[in-house]
């Protein structure tokens, strides 16, 4: 089905890191340095050989808009920009609803191809996994609408949590907390992570107003009403296998900052969940336009170095010493400045003698000389510590957002 298949790519969502300098729309949400989500979830269609590819986002930033010429720019495939429609758009909406006003925008468009499905991304996170399987399993179960989905801990809080029998048809929505001891309960439940396969057949119950009616502060409420008119289907994404990558599927959703820290962490590990080195997936980062990282000594011959860690473009580490920490574009780090277990996003600098350890620093942030954060002083407003113990230091004022695409 693949070959009459269209690819959507749905914008919005508030992202993870309010306060700390990238641009609201979730899919601009930097992750490992040099990507953003949504530069994942085009390569996951791309990758897949699914399309044509659209994108559909409310009110299309032009940070938006800036952001996906530049990925075309370095090879990112072609796609149409489809604003979604203003009706009932004082304010974004919820996942759920961003992803209905997205079909009905492209289902003209899927009607003119003749595509026989349309296959969703909800970019306010990262899936990859190869579109291809999952048509095929959407095809081989009969299925109207197939949910992506990922087992997930009964503990955890999740929305949308579903109950699937053993043909894989969704038989109902949970909302937590799940009982474990319901007949059936195998330990975990499945979490529907925003991303679904729609026949074009069932585009106009899935459209029906009425299925929209009520509240959108989450999906359970859309789930329910497709399970009660639908034939709905779930897909185990541990189920796929990515070409090349022996870890298979991938799914991050950052529900918390601590969550978005940890799946960074992972990434400067020997051996992480998320291979972004695979050849036969290539991921596609938009062009920067800034030079390559360098890594040098200071003027008194102090060596630069950077070890379990990711540096992108335009970053200098000028004689300070960087261990198990993303580097986003054009940080820079100075002389006898140590940073440990850490994020840097976008344009921030770490002054001389600095030290900086389990933090999360914001766009065009700047920790001045001899400057500690997550130390044993408290550091000063407005940088604070969660409950975890993470550091979050707010980004400067987003001056940088235009120049590295924030």
């Amino acid at each position: 089905m693949q070959g009459r298949a269209l690819a959507l790519v749905v914008a919005g969502g508030a992202g993870p890191l309010s306060g700390l300098g990238p641009a609201d729309d979730a899919v601009l949400t930097p992750f490992a340095g040099k990507y953003r989500f949504i530069d994942l979830a085009l390569a996951t269609a791309a990758n897949s050989d699914i399309g044509p590819l659209c994108v559909a986002a409310a009110r299309p930033s032009p940070a938006l808009r800036a952001h996906l010429a530049r990925a075309a720019r370095a090879g990112a495939p072609s796609r149409r920009v489809l604003p979604l429609p203003p009706g009932g758009m004082a304010r974004d909406g919820g996942r759920s609803a961003r992803l209905l006003r997205a079909l009905a925008v492209v289902s003209p468009v899927a009607r003119d191809l003749h595509a026989q499905a349309i296959v969703a991304l909800t970019a306010d996170h990262i899936l990859q996994l190869d579109l291809r399987q999952m048509l095929g399993a959407h095809t081989a179960l009969g299925a109207d609408v197939t949910l992506a989905t990922h087992p997930v801990p009964l503990g955890d809080p999740w929305r949308g949590a579903l109950e699937i029998s053993t043909d894989r048809r969704v038989r109902d929505v949970l909302r937590p907390p799940i009982d474990g001891n319901r007949p059936g309960a195998r330990g975990f439940a499945f979490a529907w992570t925003g991303d679904l396969v729609v026949s074009a057949g069932a585009l106009p119950a899935l459209l029906d107003p009425a299925l929209g009616e009520g509240p959108h502060d989450d999906d359970h409420h859309l789930l329910r009403r497709l399970v009660r008119r639908l034939c709905v289907a779930a897909y185990d994404v541990l189920d796929n296998r990515v070409p090349g990558a022996s870890e298979g599927a991938y799914w991050h959703d950052p529900t918390t900052l601590e969550a978005y820290y940890d799946a960074q962490m992972d990434l400067c590990t020997p051996c992480p969940a998320l291979d972004l080195y695979n050849a036969s997936w290539p991921l596609l980062p938009a062009a920067s336009g800034l030079g390559p990282a360098k890594v040098v000594a200071n003027a008194a011959g102090r060596a630069g170095q950077a070890l379990n860690s990711l540096v992108s473009d335009g970053v200098l580490i000028r004689g300070g010493t960087v261990i198990n920490t993303v580097l986003g574009y054009g940080v820079v780090v100075e002389s006898g400045a140590e940073v440990e277990d850490s994020v840097l996003l976008d344009g921030c600098r770490i002054g001389r003698g600095a030290r900086v350890r389990r933090a999360l620093v914001g766009a065009g942030a700047v920790v001045g000389d001899a400057g500690e954060i997550g130390y044993h002083t408290s550091p000063a407003a407005p940088a604070r510590v969660v409950h975890s113990g993470l550091t979050l230091v707010p980004g400067a004022e987003p001056h940088l957002a235009a120049a590295t695409g924030v």
